[in-house]
């Protein structure tokens, strides 16, 4: 049974991101990914495209507490997302796409064999970012509290 180390990030609930590895069996990060996200796992590529998949729990929506607002990118406004508020339209840069649910992990992922792989460093730097300043702790409660309010 031959053992393969994944660089990750995992952003946790009202937490900062971190670095993390995925230790994998046999090439497969499943495992690790649901013991991470605490259940199936469901994985969102809206965000980073196709070169980082983030992973949350498939029924984070109804078992997990509001992780982090996730608001559109300028890439999902040119490539036509359609809004989650009003699908007759396109998505708008900034606005609120989803709320993620649950713990969250990013993994690398290549589009050729259509596995997970290893982050880069500058890819690790970017999901940290995003998950510290654009998306920090907090937000999807914030989020979510804002859309009651309506």
């Amino acid at each position: 049974m031959a053992t393969e180390k994944i660089e990750a990030v995992l952003i946790p609930v009202d937490g900062w991101p971190v670095e993390t590895e995925l230790e994998c069996d046999d090439g497969s990060a499943l495992e690790p990914l649901q013991g991470i996200v605490g259940g199936f796992i469901e994985p969102f590529d809206a965000l980073f495209g196709d070169r980082v998949t983030i992973y949350v729990n498939d029924e984070g929506l109804w078992s997990c507490p509001p992780n982090r607002a996730i608001f559109a990118t300028k890439r999902m406004k040119e490539e036509g997302f359609v809004s989650q508020a009003d699908p007759c339209r396109p998505v708008e840069e900034d606005e609120l796409y989803t709320i993620l649910h649950g713990d969250i992990v990013a993994v690398g992922f290549d589009p050729e064999t259509g596995e997970d792989r290893s982050l880069s460093a500058a890819e690790k730097s970017e999901v940290m970012r995003y998950f510290a300043e654009t998306s920090p702790a907090g937000s999807g409660l914030l989020a979510v509290i804002a859309l009651k309010m309506r």
